[in-house]
């Protein structure tokens, strides 16, 4: 994790003596989700199982666009210390973007940056958030102006285990046809603002 380095002036010069302060003391700092590597090259989450099998329908989706999730901060237990791991890691869907039923091994706390979650007839908006108990499935699907959310782990690393069934995989690929086109046209409109 880097801390971002700016030209000195009086202010950054403070503020980078007192970073360096925080630092001593156990602080870290991390970066924004721009500079956060993807969630696939950290290590920090194993390879989803799926079970029943649906090997190209997982594929379909997982390739599809439509998403970005990164790690923000991750952290290990230090042995010997007392060092809770954790981790935080930032996900942006897509408007439309089905999460497959799924669960994780661990406690999962979302909370929801901008857009919108719809977990069947609820809807969870920008502000709000949800709790997951570990190994509890559970999915929903960006709202139409798509999520950013959090998600807060008290672990460095945990798995992800799809529980979807076979029907609701077919409504997932339809979605993934029926989005894809705008979700990729999405990513090279960022990736042009991006450039200037």
């Amino acid at each position: 994790m880097t801390v971002h380095e700016q030209p000195q002036t009086s202010a950054s010069a403070s503020a980078s003596a007192s970073a360096s302060a925080a630092s001593s003391r156990g602080i870290v700092l991390f970066e924004s989700p721009a500079g956060a590597p993807p969630l696939h090259e950290t290590g920090i989450m194993s390879m989803p199982t799926v079970d029943p099998p649906a090997p190209e329908q997982m594929i379909e989706w997982a390739t599809s666009g439509g998403h970005d999730v990164r790690v923000l901060f991750p952290r290990g237990r230090d042995p010997g210390m007392n060092d809770p791991s954790m981790s935080l890691v930032w996900s942006r869907f897509d408007p439309g973007y089905p999460l497959p039923r799924h669960s994780h091994s661990a406690d999962c706390l979302y909370y929801v940056v901008s857009g919108e979650a719809r977990m069947g007839s609820r809807r969870i908006g920008a502000g709000a958030g949800f709790f997951v108990p570990a190994d509890a499935p559970y999915a929903y699907t960006a709202g139409p102006e798509g999520i950013e959310i959090l998600e807060f782990r008290s672990v460095s690393s945990s798995d992800m285990q799809i529980t979807e069934n076979l029907p609701r995989w077919d409504r997932i690929v339809e979605a993934v046809r029926e989005h894809k086109a705008d979700w990729v046209a999405d990513v090279a409109a960022d990736d042009a603002a991006e450039l200037g």
